[in-house]
């Protein structure tokens, strides 16, 4: 459990820098940067809701 909390707080900060990318890239109009950003940010917010489901089930495990 406490590897998933790892790399929970490793999604987080990964999506804070690459919010903060693509703004940078978006104002100094840079489109190829923005373009990297949005799809390394699906990719990150989609790896952080499995891992949120995995946790859910888990947890219900646990439970029963």
């Amino acid at each position: 459990m406490f590897k998933k909390v790892l790399l929970n707080v490793f999604y987080n900060i990964a999506i804070i820098t690459i919010v903060l990318c693509l703004f940078w890239g978006f104002n100094k109009e840079h489109y190829s940067i923005v373009l990297v950003s949005v799809f390394a940010l699906g990719l990150f917010i989609f790896f952080k809701l499995r891992l949120i489901k995995d946790v859910k089930q888990a947890s219900t495990k646990k439970v029963k």
